[in-house]
């Protein structure tokens, strides 16, 4: 899957730019919003992207399955949609990484049955998947100004994106939380420049990971591991 390629549409659809968040209907003002997904019911699991299997002896294509052994691949992804503006939605089997191919066309696409597969709940695959969605539940829950507040894309390819990394910052007065994403195969260290000073809490994992004393507009090198991310919080 072409990730640079697909960054300008994707990035902007996770801090909706360009989408009203208020609309007048009969006079009244109301808030809107929108409903934030990578996998619905008209196309196969975004785990098709990274490869697939097939379990059937006939290769019916029908049976293609996505691989279930790259689920960390998942993992950049549910960290972005999870922290973005928005209402994010999870599919059916999403939090434990099901994986049904569904084709383009043709009565395969619905004759077919696809019922989840709650044991996957349980394996070496889903077990990561749902205790990260769990994590990312979580900081959104008790994190108001990432349910409510602005997004902002550090849109650097020097420095960020041609290493497959990804910045956002989501923010409100001054509450201020920065999430870093890394969609490449290799960690990588990039640097940032927070522009409000004090201590950072990891929020996924904390401990060492956490950032103490930092200076507003000051370097500060970030250690972002492969095929996943960061969520750094002031305090």
């Amino acid at each position: 899957m072409g990730i640079a390629a697909g960054w300008p549409t994707w990035v902007c659809s996770w801090g909706l730019f360009g989408y009203p968040d208020r609309e007048t209907l009969n006079g009244d003002e109301i808030p809107k919003t929108a409903l934030q997904y990578v996998e619905n019911h008209d196309h196969e699991r975004f785990l098709c992207n990274f490869g697939t299997s097939n379990p059937d002896e006939a290769v019916n294509p029908l049976f293609a399955e996505g691989d279930r052994t790259l689920w960390y691949m998942l993992q950049p992804y549910l960290i972005g949609l999870l922290m973005s503006k928005g209402i994010p939605m999870l599919w059916q089997g999403e939090e434990f990484a099901e994986n049904y191919f569904l084709p383009d066309f043709g009565m395969g696409r619905v004759s077919l049955l696809r019922p989840m597969r709650w044991d996957f709940f349980y394996d070496e695959s889903g077990r990561p998947i749902v205790s990260l969605i769990r994590r990312l539940l979580r900081i959104r829950r008790r994190r108001d100004h990432i349910r409510q507040g602005t997004y902002f894309f550090f849109n650097d390819w020097d420095r960020y994106q041609q290493f497959g990394v990804l910045l956002f910052a989501r923010y409100a007065a001054t509450q201020y939380t920065l999430v870093a994403i890394n969609f490449s195969d290799t960690g990588r260290t990039v640097p940032f420049w927070f522009p409000m000073g004090g201590d950072y809490v990891e929020e996924l994992h904390g401990g060492a990971l956490d950032l103490r004393n930092v200076l507003s507009f000051r370097r500060v090198d970030l250690d972002i591991p492969s095929h996943y991310g960061r969520i750094w919080t002031l305090m």
